[in-house]
């Protein structure tokens, strides 16, 4: 099957954003292709680019002293790194990685920033989508401490997908463990699970969705309230 060619409106951002600001950071753009396990965002190191998925998943990952890492929110095309520049941060104490490779429009962090700046569509935009971020990292620290692996597991896959724009989540066990925080045996039997049920197809480094309302049924609460709050700010 034919995939619709990627262009910057794939990201639904872009996609929202007036001729005339677009007309603004064009210049400042470029399609860039995105590696697994890339970092695009090195904690305390100022941002100089703002990446704006397309068919490519960025995870924000806290990162402990002793190594282990859990992840505290997703970007997909849904969404842009770099929140903190628009917040006068410039840097953060988090990391972002490439969790599923693909291809995203990279623009330099200070042109974006003007552009915020000048206030108008993209700021609003851009101040719904900050709080979309909140409310991922807010139901993300919740779903973490109460809900059951193949539940939170089902709620990523779906997430996932949304984000990529495709039924197909390339991803392994190993990076779902650490993006779930759990061990990596759990997920397997989590994914064994999901798998049985005819809701899920896993292959070494894939995993395909074969039943949507299924999977959203199997999957925690938390899915319905990100992606509910999302469609209400941005339609």
């Amino acid at each position: 099957m034919n995939r619709p060619a990627l262009t910057p409106t794939t990201n639904r951002l872009l996609a929202h954003l007036p001729e005339a600001e677009f007309v603004l950071l064009r210049p400042h753009m470029e399609q860039v292709a995105l590696a697994r396990s890339q970092t695009i965002i090195e904690p305390h190191v100022p941002m100089k680019d703002i990446y704006f998925p397309l068919n490519a998943l960025l995870s924000m990952v806290t990162v402990m002293e002793d190594g282990s890492s859990v992840e505290c929110g997703s970007i997909g095309r849904e969404g842009l790194s770099g929140v903190p520049v628009l917040l006068e941060a410039v840097e953060t104490s988090m990391q972002t990685v490439v969790q599923v490779s693909g291809e995203a429009i990279r623009a330099r962090a200070d042109a974006v920033k003007e552009v915020y700046d000048r206030g108008g569509v993209r700021k609003r935009l851009l101040n719904r989508y900050m709080h979309t971020v909140i409310v991922v990292g807010s139901q993300s620290t919740a779903c973490n401490r109460v809900h059951h692996i193949e539940a939170r597991l089902a709620r990523w896959l779906l997430m996932s997908s949304d984000g990529v724009g495709s039924d197909e989540v390339n991803i392994t066990h190993e990076y779902l463990a650490v993006m779930l925080g759990v061990r990596r045996a759990g997920v397997s039997e989590a994914a064994a699970k999901l798998q049985e049920q005819n809701l899920i197809r896993y292959t070494r480094g894939s995993v395909h969705l074969l039943d949507r309302a299924s999977l959203e049924s199997a999957a925690c609460e938390c899915y319905c309230v990100v992606k509910t709050e999302y469609e209400r700010l941005f339609g």
